[in-house]
């Protein structure tokens, strides 16, 4: 099985996670490739195009916390940074339920979780929001977004997390329809 997603690439870019990749040689031709192409389509400033290449460098040396996992960028954020999503795909695990797939429970939550059903193009799952008091940032709260399917074997996820908690209302729907893109497709036979 293969994931696919159907994203607009007019605001979504996926991150490599080696090169050469897709005709990029190296990662900095990547980094200034994307910033190069951000700034022109959401009007950056020069300080705005050097703090995204300082943030692109940044994430392709962000060390992946498991396998597979693929990285996705959302451009244009209202405050001319961007919104990064991880995708993991993996066999269905029995030892982990459906709430652990949520990241649920949530010993450390400020407020009861909001989980809703959530339709995708792999079909029925869920979605949970959880606020969390992060001790690590000093106590400030970070909303985490997990977006969770089982099918055909697979356990799908996609996470989202920010310490932005305003930007949140705005940014939802987006990576709603991101998630949704997702579909898993059988693989040909060779």
């Amino acid at each position: 099985m293969t994931i696919r997603t159907d994203f607009d690439t007019d605001r979504w870019v996926y991150v490599p996670e080696q090169f050469p990749w897709n005709g990029y040689e190296t990662p900095e031709e990547w980094v200034n490739t994307v910033a190069h192409l951000a700034s022109e389509a959401f009007e950056y400033t020069a300080g705005e195009h050097t703090n995204l290449v300082r943030a692109l460098n940044l994430l392709l040396r962000y060390p992946r916390m498991a396998e597979p996992v693929h990285r996705f960028v959302m451009m244009g954020a209202a405050d001319k940074t961007f919104a990064m999503v991880q995708v993991t795909d993996t066999p269905t695990d029995p030892s982990f339920d459906d709430e652990a797939l949520l990241g649920l429970p949530e010993p450390r939550a400020t407020r009861e979780p909001e989980v809703v059903e959530f339709e995708g193009g792999i079909g029925g799952g869920h979605r949970s929001v959880r606020y969390v008091a992060d001790p690590a940032l000093g106590g400030d709260i970070v909303v985490s977004v997990n977006w969770a399917w089982r099918a055909d074997g697979r356990d799908v996820v996609v996470t989202f997390g920010s310490t932005n908690l305003v930007e949140l209302d705005s940014l939802l729907p987006v990576l709603d329809e991101f998630a949704a893109s997702i579909s898993i497709e059988a693989d040909e036979a060779a």
